[in-house]
């Protein structure tokens, strides 16, 4: 009892520790620092409840309270949700690192200023972003990725018991190693382009030397364009590989993040 009550006050400080982090650097603002915040009281709030129905039933006369077995009742479909959230943030965090690589790219190009509305996201977005997303999608049901979350979510209920689902210390790495993934392959498929947008830049840097009359921001521009886009169209095969290799590496990830939820 006692090493179960240090776990679980351990869990509690690896959490916590971190999200104070981020908010004290404002790395963490407005809406998601809210919704953490509720993920974070949730948990703490099903170990609370967990902790009164164990006190009760430790009495001379034992009686737990039905309003008590309903509140835990609610707690564990709470738990049940969790999972469902935990796979739906991972495969959202694919679709992220398309609209990293398509911000990239809008910036290096010189569309950055050229942005659409996000029905989904509510923000404005660029329009290499756009395009990039409506790409992936399509690839996304190509390469049967929605099989894939499927497939996961029938796993759960062999990897996690009922109601056992768990924030847990070793789901913590699990996190963190899925976000750097989504930086990683968002800077791979925006890798050509910014490469040849690079090129680009320092050609018209020597050219600007030596031909000073030249006027080199507004001979850059249509030329920065013209082979952003280029590069698009000849490097949509390697888009698309780093992108099916991306949805297929998922599987393993699902796969220690259902362990780490069962191990709670």
């Amino acid at each position: 009892e006692y090493a179960h009550r240090l776990a679980g006050r351990l869990v509690g400080v690896v959490f916590i520790l971190p999200w104070l982090w981020f908010v004290a650097r404002r790395r963490l603002r407005g809406s998601l620092a809210r919704k953490t915040l509720i993920a974070l009281a949730l948990g703490g709030a099903q170990g609370l409840l967990g902790w009164i129905m164990v006190r009760s039933g430790l009495s001379e006369v034992p009686r737990v309270s039905p309003l008590l077995l309903a509140a835990h009742l609610v707690m564990a479909l709470g738990s049940e949700i969790l999972v469902g959230l935990v796979l739906g943030f991972a495969m959202r965090l694919i679709m992220a690192a398309v609209e990293l690589a398509g911000n990239i790219l809008g910036f290096q190009v010189g569309f950055a200023m050229a942005n659409v509305l996000d029905p989904v996201s509510q923000v404005q977005t660029p329009v290499f972003g756009q395009l990039m997303t409506v790409l992936a999608t399509l690839l996304y049901f190509q390469i049967d990725g929605h099989l894939l979350l499927l497939m996961a979510l029938g796993s759960s209920f062999q990897l996690i018991p009922p109601f056992g689902a768990h924030l847990s210390a070793p789901l913590l790495p699990d996190v963190t190693g899925l976000i750097q993934r989504t930086y990683e392959t968002g800077l791979r498929l925006a890798f050509p382009v910014m490469a040849a947008t690079f090129l680009v830049h320092i050609t018209m840097g020597v050219l600007g030397r030596l031909v000073p009359q030249m006027n080199m921001l507004l001979t850059s521009f249509p030329i920065t364009i013209g082979v952003g886009l280029i590069v698009l169209g000849l490097g949509l095969p390697f888009f698309a590989l780093v992108f099916q290799e991306s949805v297929l590496g998922m599987e393993v990830i699902l796969w220690e993040l259902l362990q780490g939820l069962g191990h709670g």
